[in-house]
């Protein structure tokens, strides 16, 4: 029965994986690869949360030990699509949609058990579209209140300093999900200057990783004007 399973899953178009009822890894499609950049064998009998470490906008954990979601699917209860925010192999950071399934198979010893799959596709330019949404309606509650000055919300504290002209380049590609190395080319510098850029930028903000980088900007609509051309 797996076999059928993962045979309908390798040709499907979004990344699929399943996790047993240990969370870890027990199938890796093509797609998955190509939107992750893991290949099965570096991923296969590991726990998934170690693979997505997926957050939500506000930087909290949504893969974890005894993750949530997981056990939910696992019981029966109905799991809607989420977004998570997750770094690929190569250390871009996307925001992927997931779809949650189960599917009950026969066990080793005669009884069943639950394998959860999990569907994704890319879903980076949708959350982008999103926070320009929300910026857009939050001006308008503004002109509703009749304030004719528009005064973004004040940024926390802990972004005290302002991000130079070439941060702001580095962090726009930072966003659009590129790595050290896309991000050198693209603006002609070495990549050690790139991640002295990209820990200015954590610094400033006062994050500890790029994923938490890119939701701090997105949560607090953090939008550098300098163009990277």
């Amino acid at each position: 029965m797996d076999d059928a399973l993962f045979q309908s899953l390798e040709k499907a178009a979004d990344g699929a994986f399943v996790i047993d009822e240990n969370q870890r890894i027990i199938f890796w499609n093509r797609s998955a690869q190509r939107i992750l950049g893991y290949a099965p064998d570096a991923v296969l009998g590991r726990l998934c949360h170690h693979i997505l470490n997926g957050r939500d906008e506000r930087s909290n954990a949504l893969c974890r030990e005894h993750c949530r979601i997981s056990a939910m699917a696992a019981r029966g209860k109905p799991v809607t699509c989420y977004d998570a925010f997750i770094e690929t192999a190569s250390g871009q950071a996307r925001w992927i949609n997931i779809s949650i399934l189960t599917f009950a198979v026969d066990g080793k010893n005669g009884g069943s058990r639950t394998l959860v799959i999990h569907l994704f596709r890319y879903a980076t330019t949708q959350k982008q579209s999103e926070q320009f949404v929300k910026q857009v309606l939050g001006a308008a509650r503004q002109l509703d209140r009749g304030e004719t000055a528009l005064q973004p919300a004040p940024a926390p504290t802990v972004f005290s300093k302002k991000l130079t002209n070439r941060e702001c380049q580095v962090l726009t590609l930072l966003v659009q999900g590129l790595g050290t190395g896309e991000i050198a080319g693209t603006l002609s510098i070495s990549p050690a200057t790139t991640r002295n850029h990209v820990q200015s930028i954590l610094h400033k903000f006062g994050v500890h990783s790029r994923l938490e980088a890119v939701a701090y900007a997105l949560e607090h609509g953090i939008i550098c004007s300098n163009k990277t051309g």
